[in-house]
């Protein structure tokens, strides 16, 4: 590519190194009651009546063997959440997750674990903007831009906070969706909808006294779904703010983290969404994204939740790529979820 690459191929490579900027919030929840339940493929349609006769047998099974489980939703793919009679920490809810997944009937089962976003600059001019150049670690952004600028038939997901209103975005943002099952995580008053506006993300010491967000950092509204959006295609050459490093692409704000982060299930079903696949009780995505980024993670390794809806997404038409951010503090990308 005689040294220069293309802008979308830039962006991917500015976003999966984009996690070195900053710190991941520290206080990532390490317990949780929900599981994520993927059946086998039967080999013929199932009715609803057939799915609600394996639930109703998997859970009676899984009562059999002193461990109490009630259906909560159902998923994309086919999958569903189910909820413990209370949390547990990590080692027992994956050793939980571990005896379940020995039921002849399951595909998979894995604990349902909180996410963060990885934070990144908040610095508005260009030249505070290093991985641009062509510094150590940086995209070229500058020579790509002679090549092209980017093209507005390109649609990037950003499953992340949810955006705000900026003058920097003004054009570029199309209509996305909220995921956040728990209103109190959404933090908007209600769960599910068609508003992927953020309302911030906030934690104060009173929030600490509800069990929902005991293992939270405290800590101001991030803002973070905005900023990652506007590092990938604020509007650029216009003389303010920040430089995007596509001039053209649509940003897809979905939002799958709230107040201390978004679950497993939540993510999951907002990447299969922006995909333009099915997910229960939300109606189809009109823009379909050709890269979908994710600027989050945990800790430990990729579940197989993530690798079957990153499979089906780009089996159904992600052309370009899936990106999630490598983890801050030096970590190995091999401990950080689901990257």
């Amino acid at each position: 590519m005689n040294g220069k690459m293309p802008v979308w191929f830039a962006m991917v490579v500015a976003l999966v190194f984009g996690a070195n900027f900053a710190h991941a919030q520290s206080g990532t929840a390490q317990t949780t009651k929900q599981l994520i339940v993927k059946f086998r493929e039967a080999g013929i349609p199932q009715t609803q009546a057939a799915t609600t006769s394996r639930l109703s047998r998997f859970t009676t099974d899984a009562a059999a063997a002193g461990v109490p489980l009630r259906p909560l939703r159902a998923m994309a793919l086919g999958a569903h959440v189910m909820t413990l009679d209370r949390p547990h920490s990590r080692s027992e809810v994956e050793a939980i997750a571990a005896r379940l997944a020995q039921h002849p009937d399951v595909e998979f089962v894995q604990p349902d674990f909180r996410r963060h976003p990885y934070r990144t600059t908040n610095d508005s001019l260009v030249w505070a903007q290093p991985y641009l150049g062509s510094v150590v670690g940086g995209i070229n952004a500058f020579g790509a831009w002679d090549v092209t600028t980017g093209s507005t038939s390109v649609v990037v997901a950003v499953v992340d906070t949810g955006y705000r209103p900026h003058a920097d975005l003004a054009g570029r943002i199309l209509p996305g969706y909220d995921f956040i099952t728990d209103p109190k995580v959404a933090n908007d008053g209600d769960s599910r909808d068609a508003d992927a506006s953020d309302p911030g993300d906030w934690v104060s010491a009173a929030d600490k006294t509800d069990p929902e967000f005991r293992e939270c950092d405290i800590g101001d509204s991030s803002w973070h779904g905005t900023g990652v959006a506007g590092s990938i295609a604020a509007n650029s050459n216009n003389g303010q703010w920040l430089a995007g490093i596509d001039w053209g692409a649509r940003i897809l704000p979905v939002r799958a983290l709230g107040k201390c982060g978004g679950d497993d299930s939540d993510i999951m079903d907002a990447v299969a969404w922006a995909a333009g696949l099915s997910v229960p009780g939300v109606p189809l995505n009109p823009f379909p994204a050709q890269i979908i980024n994710m600027s989050l993670g945990g800790p430990g390794e990729c579940l197989p939740g993530y690798h079957s809806v990153f499979r089906a997404a780009l089996a159904h038409g992600v052309t370009r790529a899936i990106v999630a951010a490598a983890g801050n503090d030096a970590i190995d990308v091999s401990g950080s979820a689901p990257a």
